[in-house]
């Protein structure tokens, strides 16, 4: 008997049916799926792919730009534990660069869709040793998985701009910022109960009564509906600019003749979220040169949107210059260095983390050059022990609801019924990211983060 072979059918035979989601197999888009073609799922040998895509630079020179990108196909026939391990994982394509494929990546996948389009309509015939014998094996594509602007390349929606957010896609909340020369997104109170109080509290938002709702997803469906209808009146080489088309081109994998009833189709990458949610808090809390989203431009257009009035610049003694007063986030030298000291000198197993005190400088008073895992480590354990010794409750309190909902959303195991409460607990922690933090806190990034247990109910654990 082959190991092997057992492995293959663990997600219909191995794994325990008790409601939770512990694999993608007990989620959402995987069930639809099953429904759908029920030819594909009564052969529970036939294979669930994931299509992973990333751009790396092989040589580990900043000095010198290049991006290579693999292209994987990850198996969710396997257990969790083993599905994701690199002896697992299918180098399908390698793209060697030296620049971004960008909107070509379709050109170098014309190959992996045309097998994978093969695989599910006539298969392969594949030797069973555990039956010993064979049949015909098919295989199907779940999703992709990539950061967000990978997502951009795979979907086809532009993922810049007014209607940046993909999920909320033409019901996008954003604004220019004149000042500080950018998209941000907020208007999270339109998440909530219709009748929660924030929805008519004007003085601590944006001024105005909020009665929106969130928006109705885009089904593969509606996507094609509107392609063709661009393509017939406009054609795709427009600019959207002139069109308000926000999709760059159609997917290459709406070849694959499941994929338009797909209901999950691309995977927002909940580690790349936390990282830029993680470089947004640390620079802002820290007021670290460039980073920080709290500055003299972010002040003018809050002055510009005529919101949170103690928090416009006024001028200088000598009427030349203008100044900014204190945040509620702001902290002194003195606080700042015991932020840092919380991080710098923290005891973790060994094993769990890197060295993350290396990427804390506390003479400049700067965490830098942390990665995406460090990121996700602070965010999830550090950040409220940081916060609670050194940020006045108001504000430490909601960047610890965040640090228990990353908890929360990254378990191995999830209680179906506890996502709901945890989709409450992101909507409020957003709406007091709004009270505290200025308008150009909430780049897209910030905005995502009310869209993870979405992912986790289609797709299964992070």
């Amino acid at each position: 008997m082959c190991i092997r072979d057992r492995l293959m059918t663990w997600h219909a035979l191995g794994r325990k049916k008790d409601g939770k989601l512990r694999h993608p197999a007990d989620a959402e888009a995987w069930r639809t799926m099953d429904v759908k073609y029920p030819d594909f799922s009564s052969e529970i040998r036939n294979v669930s792919l994931g299509v992973a895509a990333d751009g790396f630079n092989p040589y580990r020179s900043m000095n010198l730009s290049h991006s290579t990108w693999p292209i994987v196909l990850v198996n969710y026939n396997l257990p969790p534990w083993l599905c994701m391990k690199q002896e697992n994982l299918i180098l399908s394509t390698l793209i060697s660069g030296p620049d971004s494929p960008k909107n070509n990546i379709d050109v170098f996948m014309q190959p992996l869709i045309a097998e994978l389009k093969e695989l599910w309509e006539v298969g392969i015939e594949t030797y069973d040793s555990l039956a010993d014998q064979n049949f015909n094996l098919r295989a199907r594509v779940l999703w992709t998985i990539s950061d967000f602007p990978g997502y951009a390349m795979l979907s086809g929606w532009s993922t810049k701009g007014k209607l940046g957010c993909p999920v909320c896609h033409y019901e996008t909340s954003s604004i220019y910022l004149k000042h500080s020369k950018k998209m941000c997104y907020m208007n999270h109170r339109k998440f909530l109960d219709p009748a929660h109080e924030w929805r008519l509290d004007k003085r601590r938002f944006n001024g105005q009564i909020e009665m929106g709702k969130s928006a109705e997803i885009l089904t593969g469906l509606d996507i094609e509906e509107l392609l063709s209808g661009y393509v017939n009146q406009f054609g795709l080489n427009k600019k959207k600019v002139k069109t308000g088309c926000p999709f760059k081109k159609k997917s290459i994998f709406f070849e694959l003749p499941y994929w338009k009833f797909n209901p999950l189709r691309h995977n927002l990458d909940a580690m790349h979220i936390e990282k830029n949610v993680c470089d947004n808090i640390l620079g802002t809390l820290l007021n670290i040169g460039g980073k920080s989203k709290d500055h003299i431009n972010a002040r003018k257009d809050l002055q510009e949107m005529g919101i949170r009035k103690p928090l416009h610049p006024v001028l200088s003694d000598d009427g030349e210059h203008l100044e900014i007063r204190a945040a509620i986030f702001d902290m002194t030298n003195k606080e700042k260095d015991i932020f840092c000291s919380v991080l710098k000198n923290a005891k973790l197993p060994y094993g769990c983390a890197s060295n993350i005190s290396r990427y804390v400088h506390t003479k400049e008073r700067k965490v830098l050059g942390y990665k995406s895992h460090d990121a996700h480590f602070m965010l999830h354990y550090m950040l409220q022990f940081a916060v609670k010794k050194t940020l006045k409750p108001e504000v430490a309190l909601p960047l610890m609801r965040l640090s228990a909902f990353l908890r929360g959303l990254w378990s191995k195991v999830i209680n179906v019924d506890d996502i709901e409460s945890l989709q409450q607990e992101i909507i409020e922690v957003l709406c007091h990211f709004e009270m505290i933090f200025v308008s150009a806190f909430f780049v897209i990034m910030v905005h995502l983060l009310v869209h993870l247990c979405r992912e986790v109910i289609l797709g299964g654990p992070e």
